[in-house]
């Protein structure tokens, strides 16, 4: 029992001495916390080179009741030497010179130099460049990822408390959302709010990715130049040359560019100065030089490329090469491919073109351009262009008589258009509002040709294949003229077609027709629908001499050659001159041998030459019974050759002539003819004529003897003669028959034959040639 409650005394000692020793650790460790904590309160013994130390340090330059810029420190240590001050955890805060900014700079330590006012942060620092109204929105700060905070990283900066400007020679780095850049050397003026690099900048510039993810390498500008200024709050960067921006294809070298921003910090505009080259290698190699080249851009992609004063492009590939000039050119490109969809030029506009040896020049005020859409990375490929007035030259290689010769090509129109093919060959040129063609070959005369529209279409390659024409068509060529309602022209063959009214011109004649075609290299030319020709009355006939006069010529059709100078009017084919006309289903004319041939139911009408004159006494005595007015001889069969030149004319093929004083038919008739004249107005007067009427008046060839050959039947006034030649001459009205056996028959039947016979209009008796002697019998109708 004992022995149990003194194990429970010693416990509870024991407890309570363990107790007693924490209350007395616990007092002594409380005493010692507090001694300590009154020692560190005690002040440090300043060093005997720090004059003075305060614990915050705050400084501002106002400018009137404005303040500029504030610089603090949380801590400052001033040094009894040097007048220097050690400034800690420094900021500077500009607020610009209206108070719009609130760009910061920090750093952790900075020197102050008492004396000049400057501060020298050598360590890093760091500058938040932001807009005060932007920091009204947010008064905790704007957030790390607003896309207008630039932040700019650098070192050994120096501030001068004067002039608010910040300056420093070392690298420099900064960014915001949209880009970032850097470079060697740097300056910043707290009242502008510029921020300037001062050599070896490089700039990146991004472009929003439509799906939402990284911006691909192709959607970022890399911009390099030798100096740069950054206006914020004008969302300006400048960069000085020689400045090279890329991106994917393009490539740009300009002494100046100017990159406008939008509100958030994506690219907007590009404005390339100081000799601009802008050039995009593909399977097109593209290269433009301006006064000025402006890219457009949105968030996502560029937009547009506008160039401006003395713009001058080229594009070279495989199949050729093309140049455009122009005061202004601006090219829409397509969102998918990022190559051109649209091209827009403006004043003094001239394309040059160059493919498979052809040259083409365009010359208008305005050009619009539409490239069908390709994918990216290939070829670009043109595919409607509109001028609304404009003039091409083409010079290419043409074939002439199985030689080559230089031919140049002059299209122009109140409005051009054009379609491409799909290898950037001009496939089909529209003119229309005065359109006008011209076309030489080599040195000779060329060809023009206007309407009212046009449509020229290409070879693949770049030569022309047809030209078509509507809308009073009018063709100039070497002294000729054309006119008609359509034309067309086809380079393979050298045909020219004319529809519609068809009018040809030249020094010598004029042809109607309603349709024809000519070829310029043979010189066939052949004429359809109701074809009359007329010679032109200035000047002597190339068709026949039947009388001073111009000759006339019509058919259905009419074939001819301007260089052998051979025609055929066929198809109720019919020439006149004067009194004189020849009909057949053809007639053909040759101009170097003045050769007439008529073929297929020929009908000729001759006007016959006068009478001779007998003397007075015999004729007041005797008159004949020959008409007073003038006589024509009508001859009838298949083919009449006339030798213009001769005066000679022959029919053949079931020849028959006639006229009032007689007929004669056989198989072949010869003509004579002379020039009209011997007028002897005495004889008119005396046969009762008027003076000058026309009988011996001279107007052309008349005819003045006929010779029929083979089966020759005679018929004069009731008389019948046959033989194998008959002789007429209009001298004497007397008809000669011979050849064979000579035979006249009057009414009665009753035969006379002779050797020869002759008889003469108006006249009863018949001189007979015999082997008898020549004797004279004269036939007398008898009444039954």
């Amino acid at each position: 029992m004992r022995t149990t409650q003194a194990t429970r005394y010693a416990r509870w000692s024991a407890g309570i001495a363990i107790l007693l020793s924490l209350v007395v650790a616990y007092v002594y460790g409380t005493r010692y916390w507090q001694s300590r904590q009154a020692r560190g309160k005690v002040p440090a013994a300043v060093p005997s080179s720090v004059e003075q130390r305060s614990a915050g340090f705050s400084f501002s330059k106002m400018v009137g009741n404005r303040t500029e810029f504030t610089v603090r420190a949380s801590k400052a240590t001033e040094f009894v030497e040097g007048g220097r001050s050690l400034l800690e955890d420094v900021w500077i805060t500009a607020y610009g010179g209206a108070g719009e900014r609130f760009d910061n700079l920090h750093t952790h330590t900075c020197d102050y130099m008492t004396a000049s006012e400057r501060i020298s942060c050598a360590g890093d620092v760091q500058i938040e460049l932001d807009r005060a109204a932007d920091q009204a929105k947010a008064p905790n700060g704007p957030p790390k990822d607003d896309p207008r905070l630039v932040h700019v990283a650098t070192s050994h900066v120096f501030f001068d408390h004067k002039t608010g400007l910040a300056t420093t020679d070392r690298a420099v780095s900064f960014r915001f959302s949209q880009g970032e850049g850097q470079g060697v050397g740097f300056r910043y003026e707290t009242q502008q709010g510029e921020m300037q690099l001062l050599s070896a900048v490089e700039l990146a510039l991004h472009q929003a990715d439509p799906s939402g993810q990284t911006a691909q390498p192709g959607q970022v500008l890399h911009l390099s130049g030798s100096q740069m200024t950054f206006e914020r709050d004008q969302r300006y960067i400048h960069l000085l040359g020689p400045v090279h921006a890329r991106q994917g294809n393009f490539d740009l070298v300009c002494g100046k560019l100017d990159v406008e921003l939008d509100e958030h910090m994506y690219a907007r505009r590009l404005i390339a100065t100081e000799h601009p080259v802008l050039q995009s290698a593909g399977a097109v190699h593209i290269s433009v030089t301006a006064n000025s080249i402006t890219a457009l851009a949105s968030p996502t992609r560029v937009e547009a490329i506008v160039a401006e004063g003395e713009v001058h492009a080229v594009a070279q590939s495989e199949a050729g090469e093309d140049h455009l000039d122009a005061d202004h050119v601006e090219t829409e490109l397509d969102p998918a491919s990022n190559q051109p969809r649209e091209l827009n030029a403006e004043g003094k506009v001239m394309v040059r073109s160059k493919r498979a040896g052809a040259l083409r020049n365009l010359q208008t005020s305005m050009l619009h351009v539409d490239f069908a859409p390709s994918k990216k990375g290939d070829e670009l490929h043109l595919k409607h262009g509109v001028t609304p007035a404009g003039s091409i030259d083409l010079q290419d290689t043409t074939m002439v008589a199985g030689k080559a010769a230089p031919e140049h090509i002059h299209l122009m129109a109140q409005k051009l258009e054009a379609d491409f093919s799909d290898k950037n060959d001009l496939r089909e040129l529209r003119g229309s509002d005065g359109a006008h063609f011209e076309r030489q070959i080599g040195v000779s005369a060329p060809q023009t040709t206007t309407s009212k529209e046009m449509v020229a279409r290409f070879e693949p390659g770049g030569g022309w294949a047809t030209v078509d024409q509507s809308g009073k068509v009018e063709l100039h060529q070497d002294g000729g003229d054309a006119h008609a309602d359509r034309a067309h022209f086809e380079r393979a063959s050298d045909n020219a077609s004319l529809d519609g009214s068809v009018v040809l011109t030249d020094a010598t004649s004029r042809t109607t027709a309603r349709s024809a075609t000519f070829n310029e290299t043979s010189g066939e030319f052949h004429a359809f629908g109701r074809v009359a020709t007329v010679e032109s009355s200035s000047g002597g006939s190339q068709l026949v001499n039947f009388a001073p006069g111009p000759g006339r010529a019509s058919g259905d059709r009419l074939d001819a050659n301007s260089t052998t100078g051979h025609a055929i009017y066929s198809g109720n084919a019919r020439l006149w001159q004067g009194d004189s006309i020849v009909e057949g289903e053809k007639v053909e004319l040759d101009r170097q041998t003045h050769v007439l041939v008529a073929t297929g139911k020929v009908h000729a009408i001759f006007p016959e030459a006068a009478a001779a004159n007998p003397s007075s006494k015999d004729a007041l005595a005797q008159p004949q019974k020959r008409p007073s007015k003038s006589q024509f001889w009508h001859a009838q069969g298949n083919r009449l050759t006339y030798w213009s030149d001769e005066g000679h004319g022959r029919m053949e093929e079931k020849v028959h002539a006639y006229s009032e004083e007689g007929s004669m038919a056989g198989d072949a008739m010869d003509f004579f003819f002379a020039p009209a004249g011997n007028f002897d107005p005495e004889y008119e007067k005396a046969n009762g004529a008027a003076a000058g009427s026309g009988q011996n008046a001279g107007n052309g060839q008349q005819l003045v003897r006929a010779s029929a050959f083979g089966n020759v039947k005679v018929e004069q006034e009731g008389r019948q003669g046959t033989a194998n030649r008959g002789d007429y001459t209009a001298e004497d009205g007397k008809f000669v028959l011979s050849g064979g056996t000579p035979t006249v028959y009057d009414l009665l039947g009753n035969a006379t034959k002779g050797r020869q016979l002759t008889f003469v209009f108006g006249d009863d008796s018949i001189n007979i040639d015999s082997a008898e002697g020549l004797r004279t019998l004269t036939l007398h109708q008898v009444e039954k």
